[in-house]
């Protein structure tokens, strides 16, 4: 059996036939069974346009931004959105390569590269706080290459440089 909806303030009149109480009219929820196929359609389209805002939200912002950071823009337009929410839209986004978490900053990015599924090194301004991405094919295989050599067997790669952009360097 499918899940319940919950159908509102909709009410149905009928006759209660119990035995030993009165007949009369009462009043109760209408509640409908869906198809799980349904209901599975509708939640990936609530997701889906939650995802969509999400990363419009990390595209528009100027740096890195914690998941907390992204809650509090989106309040505005989405008062009872909850962290899991957010948590959940983000770990899809990281997922299929259209975001990338910055680890040492407990932050995401946006992909900048059109979500290519490849490692990406993040260079990170230790004064501005601006993440740039690129793809290093080379790089990536060569770190893959040395570290299974002692048998290791690599999952995913995580490469962050900090330093300083050349917009902050120039002015010193």
């Amino acid at each position: 059996m499918g899940p319940f909806v919950d159908c509102g303030s909709r009410f149905v009149d009928c006759y209660a036939a119990t035995p030993g109480v009165v007949p009369g009219l009462i009043r109760y929820r209408r509640w409908h069974i869906l198809n799980p196929n349904d209901v599975w359609a509708q939640m990936t389209k609530r997701g889906d346009k939650m995802r969509d805002e999400i990363l419009g939200v990390l595209r528009s912002a100027g740096s890195a931004m914690s998941a907390y950071d992204v809650l509090r823009q989106l309040r505005a337009s989405h008062p009872k959105i909850a962290p899991p929410t957010v948590y959940n839209a983000l770990a899809v986004l990281t997922n299929t390569g259209r975001a990338h978490r910055v680890e040492s900053l407990k932050a995401y990015i946006a992909c900048q590269c059109d979500g290519s599924h490849q490692a990406a090194v993040l260079s990170i301004c230790d004064e501005c706080g601006t993440v740039e991405e690129r793809t290093a094919p080379g790089l990536v295989e060569n770190l893959t290459g040395f570290v299974e050599e002692t048998g290791f067997l690599p999952q995913r790669h995580v490469i962050e440089v900090h330093g300083v952009c050349s917009s902050c360097g120039s002015g010193t």
